[in-house]
């Protein structure tokens, strides 16, 4: 350590020492030191205050039926699934209306009449009235003079009364309404009534009080910097020595030029997994005040972790366009960059930071962490900023022996805890430095510390109570995932694998960051932190490493997190590079060392391979017109190559002519670790950037993530929307033939797979499957008369089988003067087995067509013949292996509508999480709030390849908050289809629009919103 940090850190240490204002100074230190503790204290406390003081909640309640009507069925989806409070009340007429019927009834419940549930139902059978609760059988009473039924049901448990006969249920809690359902007619259910209260746990606000206690602790921590500066200023210090600054041209070069990459994948650049489901987050929060999870988790608040969310709703507020979300992710990576390059280089490489080489190696470092984990909306970006800073203040701190500097890096580590789970790596560069720091603490230096750190907690129950953020953990906790510390492999096995998570983006910086820094604490430990410039050089391999061993604290195991360490991992790579390139110099005659050097450029090729040997791989949409999307980075996925380039790399500087042509190979081979990692990362973001330039060129007249940027930049898009069209039937629009067909070998109304539903809205159909699977046929049906169709209609025929590979289907065109033309439907050229898979057991043959179901084949207005007055089909089956056979039935007409324009006035529209980036204009979602839910009229789904995940938002046993649409609706896929995918087939499957159909109305009911104060630790 410097002389002049040293004489600092030692007087800070020293209470004996005296201040600048010399005796005064000394008698005042008792008193300072007494106040800076009680401020720090107090700062603490405040914040702690601040988490259980009182809020402003609202009690919603839901009453059914409405005030002054009769009883009609209704869908009532509550959301969290277990209400505060339920209580149902049946008079003696509505169970002896029950009774006069000569079947079972239902005379209230919370599901569909007959469905099973585990809320409460009432029903009569057999004269008896039963009352179910909680999924079991609560009562059963014959039905007598005394006949009215009560059900009440809180927190604590439920009751149940029939009559005068009554049965307590401790522990038992009403979790299941989807409904408020009878059998009867309103005038025989007349008096029944229904009364919920809601699990409002997290629509909350500030009280006064606690308002009062949020200035207060900000006050306190203002005051607390205050008394930090001066206990700085009341120090004697030494200068600080440093490298004298060079202005450089490059230096400034190298920063547009990384602002210029940031703006361009700004516009061009993929979204991830998870940017439109945190973005609806913060679209529904625009409305509930909680930035709750809308989809999933029962619409569990995001606390305690929502300090990013809340600072974009105003950015929401203002637009919701991804290009406008997608913001404060780019003006944090701004940020970032000059933390890393202003703040951490400099200190950790004083000597060697400002070199236009090492800002050149630190911008492509920077960005190949960034790019692939640090655009859009998820909390990863805002915590590598954070982590930067509280990294770049303490290195601040110590090579100042300014305790100011400290109170900044406890201010952004309490403020990066209250943003992620990931936060929590902000405590690593005060663990990598902890015996510089220490030298400059005491009892009321600390203290000032933890007040100001403190300022996290604010930021986590600035607005949400104890209350609320403990029931938000137990419903993540229990829904998962919450993967312990002791499986941290999963992430790495993410990491290796074949899907997004592990994509070549994903893997190269993370593999090859960690390669340079397993060599260059080899060189540390062989002596290379004492070289000029380099004595803090040990400081970001530390922090790195603590970063990632803090990772396995976290509950989630996605590849995501990485995100959180760009700042770090970038200065790690850079500074690694910089170490292992001055200790070759020195260490060019170690053994040891070039024994390692040997080993490490093994270590780095391998690390180099795998990750090319990812896919270069992005989510849904994002992926479209990707060079690469489905196959390795040929030729660099093989070690191979990488150790024939080190071998010309070796060979060429043994050959060139000079003097110590042995240490130049020598040091070259200590160097090569960092060459191949350094040279690696340049190629990660070449490819990178090439990707997202060349994916809108190649995707010209189709859809592309960057195309949907650049048009919303010159004049507004609706994403993918505007490339989909929806293909409903025209009204009657099945033509009819009065001719018969020629059929051999194909059977009318059959003929076709067992358990395959005939496909709606035909009148006729045929089928090669009747006679066997080895039959062959021909199939010639009559003339269909040819409506005139109109640009934005098309002809459609239902095909089911092989279409091709060896079958034949085509329709013929005639006139009055003969046959004018024929238009083959085909669609093997979408099989999966034309696509190569990867990785892959063997190679994949090309097999004939096996697809059973039925599909539509179309023809364009535009493609049928001039003067085409009729129409046939004409089938063939050619083929006798098992899946040869073919059904056809006859054709439609149907309308081409674009997609935005069928689902205007369409309301509302559920888009799925994986998609509301992909169509920004689709804003009409059902809303959620007050605990309860609105159906939705419409879904945007994904492919089916999302899987699982495609069905997230309701599916019950993952707390999907639309868990009761899919339980009590019925859902009706609209026909559409992706422009342009004849070039592009792996992208056919777009999505799906699906109609849903309810058998009842919804929320035909009573809701009110009463305001309640409560203390932050209590809730229900």
């Amino acid at each position: 350590m410097p002389d002049g940090i040293g004489q600092a850190s030692a007087e800070l240490a020293d209470p004996t020492s005296t201040t600048a204002g010399g005796p005064t100074g000394k008698r005042k230190r008792p008193l300072s030191t007494v106040v800076s503790f009680i401020v720090g204290v107090l700062g603490l406390l405040a914040a702690i205050a601040v988490a259980v003081a009182p809020v402003n909640t609202q009690q919603v309640t839901v009453t059914w039926p409405r005030a002054g009507q009769l009883p009609e069925s209704t869908l009532a989806f509550v959301v969290p699934y277990k209400p505060t409070e339920v209580h149902v009340h049946v008079p003696c007429p509505v169970v002896r209306a029950g009774q006069q019927r000569e079947t079972p009834t239902t005379l209230v419940a919370s599901r569909l009449p007959g469905q099973p549930t585990e809320g409460f139902a009432v029903t009569t059978a057999n004269d008896q009235v039963i009352a179910l609760v909680a999924g079991r059988e609560a009562l059963r009473v014959p039905i007598a003079e005394a006949c009215d039924v009560a059900i009440d049901a809180d927190t604590t448990g439920s009751r149940a009364r029939i009559g005068d006969r009554s049965v307590e249920l401790p522990g038992e809690r009403i979790r299941d309404i989807v409904a408020f359902a009878t059998d009867l007619a309103p005038q025989q259910a007349a008096g029944a009534q229904v009364r919920v209260s809601t699990a409002n746990w997290f629509e909350n606000s500030p009280t006064n009080t606690k308002k009062l206690l949020i200035a207060a602790q900000i006050l306190l921590v203002a005051l607390a910097f205050a008394m930090l500066v001066a206990h700085d200023r009341g120090c004697r210090k030494a200068p600080v020595p440093g490298a004298v600054a060079r202005r450089s041209a490059l230096r400034y070069l190298v920063d547009l030029a990384v602002l210029a990459v940031l703006g361009g994948w700004w516009a061009l650049g993929p979204t991830t997994p998870d940017d439109s489901f945190a973005a609806m987050t913060v679209r529904n929060g625009l409305q509930t005040g909680d930035i709750g999870n809308y989809y999933r988790w029962e619409n569990a608040s995001e606390a305690p972790f929502t300090l990013v969310q809340h600072l974009l709703v105003p950015v929401a507020e203002w637009n919701i366009n991804p290009l406008a979300m997608r913001i404060p992710s780019v003006l944090a990576a701004v940020l970032t960059w000059f933390v890393l390059s202003r703040g951490i280089l400099g200190p950790v490489l004083p000597e060697h930071g400002r070199r236009g080489a090492v800002r050149v190696l630190a911008a492509v470092s920077f960005l190949a962490w960034w790019l692939p984990f640090g655009l859009g909306i998820r909390p990863e970006p805002f915590v590598a900023l954070g982590l930067a800073a509280v990294l770049a203040c303490v290195l601040q701190a110590v090579r100042r022996g300014q305790v100011s500097w400290l109170g900044l890096a406890a201010l952004a580590a309490g403020l990066s805890v209250a943003v992620s789970p990931m936060g929590i790596t902000a405590i690593a560069p005060f663990v990598a430095l902890l015996p510089q720091i220490w030298r400059l603490l005491s009892v009321s230096v600390t203290a000032l510390l933890a007040g100001i750190a403190a300022t996290g907690i604010v930021a986590m129950f600035a607005d949400q109570s104890l209350f609320g953020i403990r029931q938000a953990t137990e419903l993540h906790s229990f829904y998962g995932p919450d993967v312990p510390w002791f499986q941290e492999i999963v992430r790495y096995q993410y990491l290796l694998g074949f899907d997004l998570q592990g994509d070549l983006a994903r893997r190269a910086p993370v593999l090859l960051t960690l390669a340079v820094v397993v060599y260059s604490g080899l060189l540390l430990l062989r002596g290379a932190g004492r070289l000029p410039g380099l004595r803090l050089g040990y400081v970001l391999p530390v922090c790195l490493v603590l970063s990632m061993a803090l990772m396995t604290l976290t509950p989630s195991k996605w590849t995501h997190y990485f995100g959180a360490l760009v700042g770090v991992g970038a200065a790690t790579l850079t500074a690694g590079v910089v170490l292992i390139a001055l200790g070759a110099r020195q260490l060019a005659r170690d053994r040891a060392v070039l024994v390692a050097g040997l080993l490490c450029t093994a270590l780095a090729v391998f690390a180099a391979a795998l990750a090319f040997a990812g896919k270069n791989n992005w989510f849904l949409h994002s992926q479209y017109g990707v060079p690469w999307g489905e196959q390795p980075v040929r030729p660099l996925n093989s070690p191979g190559w990488w150790f024939l380039a080190v071998g010309v790399l070796l060979l060429v500087v043994s050959v060139l002519p000079g003097r110590a042509r042995g240490d130049r190979a020598r040091r070259m081979l200590i160097r090569m670790p960092a060459v191949i990692s350094a040279g690696a990362v340049g190629v990660t973001v070449a490819i990178l950037l090439y990707s997202f330039i060349a994916a809108p060129i190649r995707q010209a007249g189709g859809y592309s993530i960057g195309g949907q940027g650049i048009a919303a930049i010159v004049g507004g898009s609706c994403g993918i929307a505007d490339h989909v069209v929806a293909i409903p039937d025209v009204p009657g629009g099945a033509l009819t033939s009065h001719d018969r067909a020629e059929a051999i070998g194909f059977s009318a109304g059959t003929g076709y797979a067992p358990g395959s539903a005939a496909p709606e809205g035909v009148r006729e159909l045929w089928g090669s499957l009747t006679g066997g699977q080895i039959s062959t046929g021909t199939l010639t049906t009559g003339w269909y008369p040819l409506p005139r169709l109109a640009a934005n209609q098309e002809l459609a025929v239902a095909v089911a089988g092989r279409s091709g590979d060896g079958n034949r289907v085509a329709l013929e065109f005639g006139s009055a003067t003969g046959i004018v033309g024929e238009r083959v439907l085909d669609d093997t050229w979408l099989d999966s087995d034309e696509r190569a898979e990867y990785p892959a057991e063997r190679v994949v043959e090309d097999r004939p067509q096996d697809h059973p179901a039925w599909r539509d084949l179309h023809v364009s207005a535009n493609e049928v013949p001039s003067g085409a007055e009729r129409v046939r089909i004409r089938a063939v089956d050619d083929t006798t292996d098992p899946a040869g056979w073919v059904a056809v039935a006859g054709p439609r007409v149907r309308d081409v509508i674009p997609l935005a324009e069928y689902l205007r006035g369409k309301a509302p529209i559920l888009v799925d999480w994986s998609m509301t980036w992909n169509v920004p204009c689709a804003r009409d979602m059902p809303r959620v709030a007050g605990g309860l839910v609105e159906p939705p009229a419409y879904l945007l789904k994904p492919p089916s390849g999302l899987g699982f995940g495609g069905t997230a938002a309701y599916t019950r046993g993952i707390g999907g908050t639309f868990a009761g649409m899919a339980e009590v609706g019925t859902q009706k896929e609209i026909p559409t289809r992706l422009l342009g995918v004849e070039k592009t087939p792996e992208y056919a499957e777009w999505g799906h629009l699906i109609q849903m159909d309810y058998p009842i109305p919804g929320n035909q009911f009573d809701v009110q919103s009463v305001p309640f104060p409560r203390w932050g630790w209590r809730g229900e």
